[in-house]
């Protein structure tokens, strides 16, 4: 009877843990992927918010928004199996956000000055299963013609402490691809450049012969609204773009050159609640497999 007790008390604490865990990896209803900076403005201090700015430069150095931590974009890429730009280890993703105060209990709001620099700092996190994160709409261009206060002093920060756990299911690969190819469940989002999607441009002087099959043409600069605005485009923009490349219910996977483009039509799709993959290695990989490709505006 004593044992069975322990057994029941042990099996109950582990319910109980479980589900703290899932509490604490699971974003809250009311935590939006996308914020506005006046949100931002409004919660800078609060202590779980994590302001991170994502640069391969020293932009950081001349100007970010108070409390904002400078992560380097070549910290959250890596070089595998010959393509360039590969999501990381659980760890080093860890050890990357740690660095930079980032707890299993931290918010983090990403802003970058190109956007697929923030989405793809986001879309690791993603992968390594921590959800509260979110992207500021605007980034520092839209604070600074709010007249908000920039700084270039660099804040104290302590270390974070991370839970790290790959998730798989968030890549799609080229065998996943080829398996659902042309099959109900999946609509393919190609974020390349006209050229390049119809077979007759190039990426830093690597051509393109073009798409692979069923891929519909996306540009990531489409989700935006345009001109002198950094701005996202509405919601309802945002998702008739989605709905006139995506059949009902199927999983969105998304790709462009190396995965860095990509990033960003992978964090719209998951912000619109979309089931979505990205497809890391992209054209690059399915190049390099001399996998089909279809040239032409045909999708």
């Amino acid at each position: 009877m004593r044992f069975s007790r322990s057994l029941g008390a042990f099996a109950a604490a582990t319910a109980l843990t479980a589900g703290l865990v899932a509490a604490r990896r699971a974003p809250a209803p009311d935590e939006p992927l996308v914020v506005s900076t006046a949100w931002l403005a409004a919660h800078l201090n609060d202590p779980s918010i994590v302001v991170i700015q994502v640069e391969h430069d020293d932009s950081y150095d001349k100007g970010h928004i108070p409390g904002a931590r400078a992560l380097s974009y070549m910290d959250i890429v890596t070089s595998r199996g010959g393509l360039g730009s590969e999501v990381p280890s659980p760890d080093q993703i860890r050890d990357a956000f740690e660095k930079l105060g980032v707890s299993d209990q931290s918010r983090v709001i990403a802003y970058a000055s190109e956007g697929p620099m923030a989405s793809r700092a986001l879309f690791t996190l993603d992968y390594i299963g921590h959800e509260r994160f979110a992207m500021l709409d605007g980034g520092l261009e839209q604070w600074r013609a709010e007249g908000r206060p920039v700084t270039r002093d660099v804040p104290a920060v302590t270390r974070g402490h991370l839970t790290a756990q790959a998730h798989p299911e968030r890549i799609a690969t080229a065998d996943w691809i080829t398996t659902h190819l042309g099959k109900p469940g999946l609509s393919l989002i190609d974020t390349r450049t006209d050229g390049e999607y119809v077979g007759a441009g190039e990426r830093h002087g690597m051509p393109s012969a073009g798409h692979i099959a069923g891929a519909r043409q996306l540009e990531w600069e489409q989700l935006f609204r345009g001109g002198d605005s950094p701005l996202l485009k509405d919601r309802s923009e945002l998702q008739r773009l989605y709905a006139a490349r995506v059949n009902a219910g199927d999983t969105v996977a998304t790709y462009c050159w190396v995965g860095y483009r990509a990033s960003m039509t992978y964090f719209i799709a998951r912000y619109l609640g979309y089931p979505v993959k990205l497809y890391d290695g992209s054209y690059q990989d399915w190049q390099a497999r001399k996998l089909p490709v279809r040239a032409g505006a045909t999708p």
